[in-house]
C-alpha cells in the first residue's frame, strides 16, 4: 500500500532481482498460486478509501470503475483498460449531446439568481429571459439549443423581448452549430426578440467573430461577465414596454 517515491524504487528494484535471480524457483510455481499472489497485490494496491467517496460524489464514475474492475478480471487488463476509455468516451460523448440546460430566476427573498428547469413561463421579469447551455455547441446538440430557446420564446405567457444566453459553458461552436445560431439570431430578430450573451469568453468572442454570429448583432451585445448583460437586457425591455406596442 506504499506510495511514496522511495517505496515505489524499493519495488522496483525487488521486482529487478527477483526477475533476474529467481524466474528458476518460481518456475515450477502453479499458475493458481502465481495469480492468487497477483490478486493479493493488486487488492492491496485499491484505494477503498477514493472509491467510496467516487461513490458518494460521483456515482455514474463509481460505476465505470466498477465494470472496468470487472472487466479487467474477467477478460483480461489490456481488454478492460480499452473497455475503460470507451465507456469513458460513451459518457463524455453522452453529456455533450444532452448537457445540463437551464433558466436563471430571480429569487423574491433573497434577490439572488437561482437556476430552474427549462419551462415555457422561465422569465427572470416579465419579457426577460436568462437562458444557460451547459456544454459546448456543436452540430449534435445544438438542435437541443434552438428547440429550449423556441419554447422559451414562442410558448411565453408573456412577449419575450430580450433573451440573455449564459455563455460560460460553451467555449466552442463548430460550423454546423454556427449556422443554426445565425438562423435562430436571424429569426429572432424577425419576432422583435433582442439577444444578448453574457459570461463570453475572449475565446468563444473570437469563434463567434469568425462564424459571423456576433457581425449581425450589435457588438456591444456580448458581456464578459452576466450582471452587466441582464442589465443591458432590462433596459431594452424598458425600452420597448415604454415606446413599442406588445406583439
Amino acid at each position: 500500500g506504499a506510495r511514496s517515491q522511495r517505496a515505489q524504487i524499493v519495488f522496483a528494484l525487488a521486482t529487478l532481482l527477483v526477475l533476474l535471480m529467481l524466474t528458476g524457483p518460481l518456475r515450477d510455481l502453479p499458475r493458481c498460486v502465481l495469480a492468487a499472489i497477483v490478486f493479493t497485490v493488486a487488492i492491496g494496491m485499491i484505494d477503498w478509501r477514493a472509491m467510496w467517496a467516487i461513490r458518494r460524489e460521483s456515482p455514474g464514475e463509481f460505476r465505470l470503475a466498477m465494470m472496468t474492475a470487472a472487466a479487467v478480471v474477467g477478460i483480461g487488463v489490456e481488454q478492460g483498460i480499452f473497455l475503460a476509455i470507451a465507456l469513458s468516451l460513451f459518457r463524455h460523448v453522452r453529456h455533450s449531446y444532452r448537457p445540463h440546460t437551464m433558466v436563471l430566476r430571480q429569487d423574491p427573498e433573497t434577490g439572488q439568481l437561482e437556476p430552474a428547469p427549462v419551462t415555457a413561463d422561465g422569465q427572470i421579469a416579465p419579457g426577460l429571459v436568462a437562458y444557460r447551455f451547459g456544454a459546448d455547441l456543436f452540430y449534435a446538440n445544438c438542435a437541443r439549443f434552438t428547440d429550449d430557446v423556441h419554447l422559451l420564446v414562442d410558448h411565453a405567457p408573456v412577449p419575450v423581448r430580450c433573451l440573455v444566453v449564459d455563455a460560460s459553458a460553451i467555449t466552442d461552436i463548430d460550423f454546423s452549430a454556427a449556422g443554426a445560431l445565425r438562423d435562430l439570431l436571424a429569426e429572432l430578430r424577425g419576432q422583435g426578440v433582442s439577444v444578448l450573451f453574457g459570461r463570453v469568453s475572449p475565446y468563444l468572442r473570437a469563434d463567434m467573430e469568425r462564424h459571423r454570429i456576433i457581425a449581425a448583432e450589435d457588438p456591444h451585445a456580448n458581456f464578459a461577465s452576466l450582471h452587466p448583460a441582464l442589465a443591458a437586457a432590462r433596459e431594452i425591455v424598458r425600452a420597448g414596454a415604454e415606446g413599442a406596442p406588445a406583439r
